[in-house]
This record gives C-alpha cells, sequence and structure tokens, in this order.
C-alpha cells in the first residue's frame, strides 16, 4: 500500500503541475495585448491607395477632415487628417489592429474582432469588402457615398473615396 499510496501521490502532484503550468500559459499569454504594428510602408509594392473626405461624428461633436485608405490583400491602412496633422490612424494586418488617435496619443491594439467602440478599424474594414458585425453597420450607395455606424453608441464615420 506504501508504494501505491506513493505513486498515485507522484502521478496527482504531475496532474497538477500540469493544470499549473497550462493556466500559468494562459494567463501569461491569453492576456496580453498584441504589439502595436508598425507604420504601413506604402512604398512596398501591392497597396491601391485611395483618398477622400469624411465627417466623424460622436455625441454632438462632428469633425470634417481628409480620409486616406490604403488596401492590399489581409491589410488595410487608414488616417483620419484634418490638415495638417493625422488625427486617427487605424490598421490591419491579418488578425491584428492598431488604432491610434493623436490628440492624446493613446494607441490601443489587439488580435481578432475589435471592440465596436473603435469604430476606425472597423471603417477600414468596411471600405475593404468586409462584411462588419452588429453593432457596426454600414451602408454605401451607387455614387460612392458611405456611412460606418455604431448602432448602440451613433458614433458614425461618413465620407467619400476617389476611385
Amino acid at each position: 500500500m506504501g508504494r501505491e499510496g506513493y505513486g498515485g501521490g507522484v502521478a496527482r502532484v504531475e496532474q497538477v503541475r500540469s493544470w499549473v503550468v497550462l493556466l500559468a500559459t494562459v494567463v501569461l499569454t491569453g492576456c496580453r495585448s498584441a504589439g502595436h504594428l508598425p507604420p504601413a510602408d506604402l512604398s512596398t509594392g501591392g497597396w491601391r491607395v485611395r483618398q477622400g473626405q469624411a465627417v466623424w461624428k460622436n455625441g454632438g461633436a462632428e469633425l470634417a477632415g481628409e480620409v486616406i485608405l490604403a488596401i492590399r490583400p489581409g491589410a488595410s491602412s487608414l488616417q483620419f487628417i484634418k490638415t495638417p496633422l493625422p488625427l486617427v490612424s487605424a490598421q490591419t494586418e491579418g488578425t491584428r489592429w492598431t488604432v491610434h488617435f493623436a490628440a492624446d496619443n493613446r494607441t490601443i491594439s489587439g488580435r481578432g474582432v475589435p471592440p465596436a467602440e473603435l469604430v476606425w478599424v472597423h471603417v477600414a474594414a468596411a471600405l475593404s469588402g468586409q462584411v462588419p458585425r452588429e453593432p457596426i453597420r454600414f451602408v454605401s450607395d451607387a455614387t460612392g457615398n458611405w456611412e460606418v455606424r455604431n448602432s448602440q453608441t451613433g458614433e458614425t464615420v461618413s465620407g467619400f473615396l476617389s476611385q
């Protein structure tokens, strides 16, 4: 009995150790945010760049500016500019995304579907041809006008892009 009990104890310790390693792996890697994407290098091949105008409405505030969208397979880069400064930059690469708000020097990054509150990442995705998930809604018309709206918050970005 002494040996059997001892062997069972070793197995239990190994099982507990395995669970601890698994839990540590999940905690240490699963909770880390994805690193910020480096700025897109539009001088490399494959990018299609379009420019236009956009209006960003958030609450009672409304801000008009220029929008620059660059798309290539699996990636996008969008800037909302009020000359001479970029106000918002949104970038995607595969499942990674980054949004930078210049006014408060805040950058948010992640993997997978970005939160609906980060409407600018959804603008880039929608204009790249991806269908957004609720509560994000995208509409466009035959003249090239488009609108991306968060139906929960009312935040809206609307505009047009040159062909």
